[in-house]
């Protein structure tokens, strides 16, 4: 297992924003360090955040910060 710590915004009205850790295993973290380059992520944070998204969105109860 592997602890990747997470710099995401605490909340979508504000700029203030906080560490998340999440405990993955290390295969999964090298499934996502392949993927990063070949597909415009500049870091694991960028790719994590955006996947936290994306799913989110398939439950419908993902808001866009727009």
């Amino acid at each position: 297992m592997v602890v990747l710590g997470i710099f995401m915004p605490k909340t979508i009205a504000k700029s203030e924003a906080e560490y998340v850790f999440v405990k993955i295993p290390k295969s999964l973290l090298e499934e996502v360090d392949r993927v990063i380059g070949k597909h415009g992520y500049r870091s694991r944070t960028e790719f994590v955040k955006d996947a936290i998204r994306s799913l989110l969105r398939e439950y419908g109860v993902y808001r866009s910060e727009e």
